[in-house]
């Protein structure tokens, strides 16, 4: 078994064993039973097969991730895309953090389940529908939206990085909430849109090598619409309901997490500062002959030191993982000749 493969084995058996600890915290937050444990641990292990990113990410976090899940009753099945597990880079910590996010099914969902809201849509307007979108917003709100029928791929393009092909121009959420005849509209336009997107820092980092990443590049029309109806939920009247109360929770936790990201990017270059000058080459190739003479996995050195490589290690503490390693090298050795005399015995 190569390195690689038995470092991507104890990765899985990581997560798995972060999950299975998360049992206690879901079972005490899943109301009514609703959601199944076993399932949601299943789904979360084969997004983890899905994005290998998750694999990396700190343990304790996808054990909370998992507990939030029920917290907001929120399945991981992809059938029903109410939530996903999202790796986001916490530069404080040097590692990845998973975090359960809603996805905008997921909070439409959870806007029905309340109570409050009989109906709930949301969707994208691009630039060739301009002229048959219409909106009022005084004290007789309507709107109408007429999609264009077999609008080729070109004209729905939505690419907030690239604005010269991007078609879309604004959307809009629309509910019918309970005891109200008249329905409650909330309107974002482009600007509005790139405003949320840019506050994330994954979407526009501050170091002009980096290039823009993150779900609002990877699934960007799935982002706008959760903008929109993040923003409509704000303005929707208060309840001590149950079901709205996890609403809430679940617009708190994607909350939450995007703070936590913008903190930790815009702590980066502190915190490199502070770290020094990180190991070079050489040493990085010295530190990984000594791992592979003594079946050692990299990842077992560099999360002593709270960073995702080696290559990040700081060159402050080469002398000291060298010496280590090298004191365990000659113990491992002894324990293989041991071995071996006891076989041939």
């Amino acid at each position: 078994m190569s390195q690689k493969i038995r470092a991507n084995a104890q990765a899985r058996e990581a997560m798995a064993k972060a999950i299975k600890n998360a049992k206690r915290k879901f079972d005490a937050q899943n109301k009514g039973g609703k959601l199944s444990f076993e399932h949601e641990a299943r789904f979360a292990l084969e997004a983890a097969g899905r994005n290998p990113k998750l694999l990396e990410c700190d343990m304790d976090t996808v054990t909370d991730s998992i507990a939030n899940l029920a917290a907001m009753q929120l399945s991981l099945n992809p059938a029903g895309q109410q939530a996903a597990l999202i790796p986001r880079w916490n530069s404080k910590k040097g590692c990845m953090d998973c975090t359960a996010s809603p996805q905008y099914r997921g909070l439409m969902k959870l806007a029905t389940d309340t109570g409050l809201v009989n109906n709930i849509t949301a969707e994208v307007v691009f630039e060739c529908e301009e002229d048959t979108f219409d909106v009022d917003l005084g004290s007789n709100p309507y709107l109408h939206h007429k999609p264009k029928l077999f609008a080729g791929e070109a004209e729905r393009k939505i690419d907030l990085v690239h604005l010269d092909v991007n078609k879309a121009i604004g959307c809009y959420c629309i509910a019918h909430l309970k005891n109200s005849d008249k329905p409650h509209i909330t309107v974002m336009d482009l600007q509005e849109i790139l405003s949320v997107a840019g506050a994330s820092e994954a979407f526009r980092p501050r170091k002009p090598d980096q290039a823009p990443r993150g779900p609002w590049v990877t699934w960007p029309g799935e982002m706008i619409k959760k903008a929109v109806i993040r923003r409509a939920t704000k303005q929707w009247p208060l309840s001590d309901d149950a079901g709205y109360q996890r609403l809430l929770t679940a617009v708190e936790i994607d909350n939450t997490a995007e703070a936590n990201e913008q903190r930790a990017e815009v702590r980066a270059d502190q915190v490199e500062a502070e770290m020094g000058e990180p190991m070079s080459k050489d040493q990085v190739e010295t530190i990984k002959d000594l791992c592979k003479q003594q079946d050692l996995a990299p990842s077992e050195v560099f999360q002593n030191y709270a960073v995702n490589s080696l290559a990040k290690i700081p060159a402050k503490y080469y002398e000291e993982i060298e010496l280590k390693l090298f004191n365990r090298l000659k113990k491992w050795n002894a324990q293989q000749r041991t071995k071996a005399e006891v076989s041939d015995a």
